[in-house]
């Protein structure tokens, strides 16, 4: 399995490179977080809230409202069936996880710093 979510093995859709970065599907992964995402598919924008933060990610765009803050993803957000990708780094860059993900290894490892 490509993902080591909180140091546990996850089975989600495998993470794409592209950009010369890894993608993650973002539903998948904040719900393995234990959060939850919204979708408004008129403006093709994704709430995603875990714990007290919520970050809003529109596709093709990389700036992400962060609980108020604009925050800068390395890649542009974009949606392929059914699904918004979003650069795993977004994961560190919105909510503070440490995230491990080489382009190359397909292999992602996100956590709370400290575990």
């Amino acid at each position: 399995m490509p993902y080591t979510i909180n140091g546990q093995q996850a089975d989600l859709t495998e993470p794409r490179e592209q950009q010369g970065q890894l993608y993650v599907p973002l539903h998948e992964v904040v719900q393995q977080l234990g959060g939850q995402v919204s979708w408004d598919n008129d403006t093709k924008t994704a709430t995603a809230t875990i714990g007290r933060w919520t970050a809003t990610v529109q596709m093709a765009n990389r700036s992400v409202d962060v609980s108020g803050t604009a925050v800068a993803l390395s890649g542009d957000p974009f949606v392929d069936e059914d699904m918004m990708w979003v650069p795993a780094t977004f994961f560190q860059s919105a909510f503070g996880y440490t995230v491990q993900a080489a382009p190359g290894s397909q292999n992602v490892t996100i956590s709370l710093p400290g575990q």
